[in-house]
């Protein structure tokens, strides 16, 4: 019992340490300027700031959701989104987080290392041009 036990902490830990996540953001395909930090000439206003979070999934390395996948269009379709929805012209001072939460430690020990989670935030401003 006592070595079914460490087996399967075993198995946990090396799982554990042999996750990884990879967040690309390319908005090479923005049509709207995107810049990720202020710069030195300030000829625009600030007219909103904008968070949105949004939780990344694996089946083993297999992608399960969007912000899990190779497609870089996600984070591109978030500011293209905050853009049009504030009025504006670009995004700046964006920044993406990918964290682990507690529940998404929780989730992975649950599956047993099967499915594992992360969070998302992307974070900016969103400005208009003078």
């Amino acid at each position: 019992m006592i070595r079914t036990g460490l087996l399967l902490c075993l198995t946990l830990g090396v799982l554990t340490l042999c996750s990884c996540a990879t967040v690309n953001l390319d908005t090479r395909s923005l049509a709207q300027p995107v810049q990720m930090n202020t710069g030195n000439e300030p000829g625009y206003t600030v007219i909103k700031s904008f968070t949105v979070n949004d939780k990344a999934g694996w089946v083993l390395i297999i992608p399960a959701n969007q912000p899990a996948g190779d497609d870089q269009e996600y984070l591109a379709e978030i500011l293209r989104r905050e853009i049009a929805a504030a009025g504006g012209d670009a995004a700046i001072n964006v920044r993406v987080r990918v964290q682990s939460q507690p529940l998404d430690y929780l989730t992975m020990i649950g599956t047993l290392g099967f499915y594992t989670t992360r969070t998302v935030t992307v974070t900016g401003d969103i400005i208009k041009f003078n």
